[in-house]
């Protein structure tokens, strides 16, 4: 009977442990907060692709799915909109990300402030093939560049339905932004132009945590003597953890209660373990790199 309530007491504390496990990964995955300012996507006819400025009133769940209130920025009199947070095109099968940070500072190479985490730094003027964004009616369009004018103007055409509108527009230089893409797992990257060359019309420059430049600086070493890194030196904490051959079930060798105890409290300390290497260190120093793409799957 004692056993059976250490068995109980200990099932207990692993639902508790991977509850906070999953909401400390929820957060991680979706960094958002209320009072945050984001960019909004629309698939509204009409507004399909453009971008809005957006300020995060609350975050809830309805029938399982995420949902955020938001207040147009650049629309006061729109009033409180609410928004799922992950969508699904008509008659597609992805689901959409339909909100993003907002986006980071633009700056030429030689202005870049170390104060910032992420900067985007802007090549020149623009060319036919970039990927941009177009500030009009108080919201981004993205779209690509088919023509530059003497003007100081350029002809672009928006995405094709279903993520755009597909027409195709003259607009100001001056009301144009290079387009970013932003996902969970890369955070914001620069995608290559739609010329036949493999060019970006800006660069992302992101800062380097303490870890990261002492990493990089060792691996620059070993590339430098001609010598490959060892295998368990590329792993991951939780890629090592995966891989640990001495990481062993107690119920493996006995089916017993005290053994089944035994697994759940070690169980237990791995999600502490790793609710610890997953929280960032924010006083750490930083230092600048910029940040290399790679190409996402498809785009929207």
């Amino acid at each position: 009977m004692k056993l059976r309530l250490q068995f109980c007491f200990a099932l207990n504390r692993i639902h508790a442990a991977v509850h906070s496990f999953d909401k400390k990964m929820s957060e991680m995955s979706l960094p958002f907060e209320v009072g945050q300012t984001v960019e909004l996507k629309s698939f509204e006819l009409g507004f399909r692709g453009a971008w809005f400025r957006c300020k995060i009133l609350k975050i809830f769940q309805k029938r399982k799915a995420l949902f955020f209130d938001v207040e147009y920025i650049d629309y006061p009199g729109e009033g409180i909109h609410s928004t799922k947070v992950f969508q699904q095109l008509e008659g597609g099968n992805e689901k959409c990300l339909m909100i993003r940070p907002v986006y980071p500072p633009q700056c030429r190479e030689n202005e870049v402030d170390g104060g910032l985490e992420e900067a985007l730094v802007v090549h020149g003027s623009w060319k036919v093939g970039d990927l941009v964004d177009w500030w009009e009616a108080y919201c981004y369009w993205s779209g690509t560049v088919l023509e530059v004018k003497e003007n100081e103007s350029v002809q672009i055409e928006l995405l094709a339905p279903p993520y755009g509108e597909g027409s195709s527009y003259e607009a100001q230089s001056k009301d144009l932004r290079p387009s970013l893409e932003w996902s969970l797992e890369d955070g914001w990257t620069v995608p290559f132009s739609k010329d036949g060359e493999k060019r970006q019309c800006a660069k992302l420059m992101k800062q380097l945590n303490e870890d990261q430049v002492s990493e990089a600086e060792s691996m620059e070493e070993e590339k430098q003597r001609g010598a490959e890194p060892k295998e368990e030196e590329k792993q991951r904490p939780t890629e090592k953890l995966k891989s640990d051959e001495a990481l062993q079930l107690n119920i493996m060798d006995s089916e017993s209660i005290e053994a089944a105890v035994l697994d759940l409290e070690e169980m237990i300390v791995r999600f502490e373990w790793l609710k610890d290497i997953l929280t960032p260190d924010s006083s750490e120093k930083n230092s600048w790199i910029y940040e290399d793409y790679h190409p996402s799957s498809s785009r929207m």
